[in-house]
């Protein structure tokens, strides 16, 4: 089977990208022939791109009749040779660029949505209603997509998940006497969807021995950079800045910290599952209730409730014991291997009669 994936322009640094070169390292390994087509023009980092089949449409400093040239007479002569069973849209300006292209080439494919947000922050969304069916991150994902659909497509909506590397070393926990050790990887955001200064309040309220290390960039991190040294933090963080490979620059971790208002599925909770690494998330909608069990893999906190957030940070530097194994925090990330997750993928094409 041969699958195409349309992509809006990214930066080569976040989860979205992440999830695209996981599912179609996925479909390759299961035999299948996986080809990305950036439309836009090629992302600042490529590193992501790297075996993975991939070509570039249209750029910014093009017109816009010569980016609908490129995006309808270039793509659907791009379709003409590769000829794609599938196709898999990343939003829905990208679902409409797809179904144009097919009809030029005069293709039939069928055409999937793969949203990466909850529905509330889709672009378009009314152009998802032109996808034969639609993968979903989550089930809560899924549950907004089926409700926007209505009862008569919701069956199209079918729940993949996202994928990780499993395959990946554990990182290594803290030693008996060492600083407790919390990690925190992503997008740097005052408020906003990340919400990283209440990890640095919550951090300031916390007693005994830890540090902080903060994988990552963004458009809030000289403000947290500031602030942590307001709270006199500034001796326990760590700042490592953006990392192709964040795990690889974590050289020791005794708990994950996510502190987001909203996810989509929240890829870093399971990539730290598979490091051996237990989290404590915020509980918010949609994603981490479907990653984190409570009390097995992590524990969850109210969304922007700091108190809350240093009281479970507080018990980890006070009885480390209870963190669970690395053997079991692994065991749950399996689920979510790059293989499972196109082979759920391949079921939902199969389902839904997708060709190929």
């Amino acid at each position: 089977m041969r699958i195409a994936f349309l992509s809006p322009i990214m930066s080569g640094r976040g989860g979205m990208e992440s999830a695209v070169r996981g599912l179609a390292l996925g479909f390759a390994a299961l035999g299948h022939e996986p080809r990305v087509y950036l439309l836009g023009g090629p992302p600042p980092e490529t590193v992501w791109l790297e075996q993975v089949p991939y070509a570039v449409f249209g750029n910014a400093q093009q017109g816009r009749l010569r980016r609908f040239y490129e995006y309808s007479f270039g793509l659907a002569k791009e379709f003409r040779g590769f000829r794609p069973d599938v196709v898999v849209a990343l939003d829905g300006p990208r679902l409409l660029k797809g179904k144009i292209a097919l009809a030029l080439a005069q293709r039939r494919a069928d055409m999937w949505s793969w949203i990466h947000f909850p529905m509330k922050f889709v672009d378009m969304p009314g152009l998802l209603r032109l996808a034969d069916g639609h993968l979903a991150i989550s089930e809560g994902v899924a549950n907004e997509l089926r409700d926007f659909l209505g009862e008569r497509k919701k069956s199209r909506v079918k729940t993949i998940y996202n994928p990780i590397q499993v395959d990946v070393p554990r990182i290594s926990r803290p030693a008996v006497g060492e600083p407790t050790v919390f990690l925190h990887v992503g997008r740097l955001e005052w408020d906003r969807q990340k919400r990283v200064n209440d990890l640095l309040t919550a951090a300031s309220r916390l007693k005994g021995d830890f540090r902080l290390v903060i994988v990552g960039d963004g458009t809030g991190f000289t403000q947290l950079q500031q602030y942590g040294r307001e709270l006199g933090l500034d001796n326990r963080i760590e700042w490592l800045g953006w990392k192709f490979d964040p795990w690889a620059a974590a050289a020791r971790a005794s708990v994950f910290v996510l502190t987001s208002s909203y996810e989509g599925f929240a890829l870093v909770l399971a990539e730290a599952l598979a490091h051996g690494i237990p989290c404590i998330t915020s509980d918010c909608k949609v994603g981490p209730d479907e990653i984190i069990e409570e009390g097995t893999s992590g524990w969850f906190y109210p969304v922007g409730n700091v108190e809350a957030l240093a009281h479970r940070m507080q018990q980890v530097i006070d009885n480390p014991g209870i963190l669970p194994s690395a053997d079991t925090l692994q065991r749950s990330a399996s689920r979510f291997s790059a293989t499972a997750v196109a082979e759920r993928a391949c079921k939902a094409f199969a389902a839904n009669g997708s060709r190929g």
